[in-house]
């Protein structure tokens, strides 16, 4: 192979592989609640990810959904993805999509009937919430709710991510 050749390809592949970041998070394949695939790292190309994490039997967790509503225009325009992530098993899952309609969240709502989540970020409680920022680092963690938790969580996202 000639010489001129040689160095293309071999700028081709070092840019290739700059182009594919690389991140501590795993890349989770889940489905919404319409059957559309969603995969975290693909979310993360295009902006951070904040995740919480609910179930229809966790009370706090539809509390703390509920309570975060009016906020999520603002953490949209922030270019956050919001994912309501729910934790419930394959029986319940029927259930979610009406659930959350009526409830008027305007979040991804997303399924994970297997606990995937929970297993690959090592959560042990409901409701629990994190943003993951674009380098693929967890940077906010918040466990639990009580009213007036949701001014500490979007406080902190918008220390993190507002202009």
């Amino acid at each position: 192979m000639n010489k001129p050749i040689s160095i293309v390809i071999c700028v081709f592949i070092l840019l290739t592989c700059a182009l594919k970041h690389e991140y501590d998070v795993p890349n989770l394949h889940l489905e919404d609640v319409d059957g559309n695939p969603v995969i975290l790292h693909e979310l993360l190309d295009d902006g951070p990810v904040f995740i919480c994490l609910w179930a229809l039997w966790c009370k706090m967790c539809i509390m703390e959904l509920d309570a975060l509503k009016p906020y999520y225009a603002e953490i949209d325009s922030m270019g956050i993805h919001f994912l309501a992530i729910s934790q419930d098993r394959e029986r319940s899952i029927p259930q979610v999509k009406p659930f959350a309609m009526s409830h008027n969240w305007e979040y991804l709502i997303v399924l994970d009937p297997d606990n995937i989540v929970r297993d690959s970020f090592d959560i042990y409680a409901m409701p629990t919430c994190f943003a993951i920022n674009q380098k693929g680092d967890i940077v906010f963690t918040h466990m639990g709710y009580k009213p007036g938790d949701e001014v500490i969580i979007v406080d902190s996202l918008r220390y993190l991510f507002g202009d």
